[in-house]
């Protein structure tokens, strides 16, 4: 019975222990610069215009889009007003206009954009 007590004991104690130790809800957060960010996605989008590549922004901005990647030929962007930021990124919409070989193609897209611990930006 001894071993019965001390077996259910040391059980609750390892349960109580782990629950201690993966109860930690906080997430880290990572500050967000909202200038850099607006200014980030400005200058990736110039860079595009220019015929350069993503990777020509490293390391100072990691931009991921598959369309750049791709070889699409941006023409022109507009930078909308409409954005709005999660805590830890800014999400920045941009008009897009392609040269689409003979015609031109626009689309529309939200770039989620972190300034922290370095400036990335992702289509959404």
């Amino acid at each position: 019975m001894k071993t019965h007590i001390t077996f259910v004991r040391r059980s609750f104690c390892a349960l109580i222990a782990g629950l201690l130790i993966g109860c930690d809800s906080e997430t880290q957060s990572y500050p967000l610069d909202k200038e850099l960010a607006r200014a980030s996605v400005k200058r990736a989008m110039q860079a595009w215009v220019d015929g350069k590549q993503p990777k020509d922004l490293k390391p100072d901005v990691i931009v991921g889009d598959s369309g750049w990647e791709a070889g699409k030929k941006l023409l022109s962007f507009e930078i909308l007003p409409e954005e709005f930021t999660d805590g830890s990124n800014l999400h920045i919409t941009v008009v897009r206009k392609f040269d689409g070989g003979g015609k031109s193609g626009e689309s529309k897209v939200t770039y989620i954009v972190g300034t922290s611990p370095v400036v990335t930006i992702f289509p959404q």
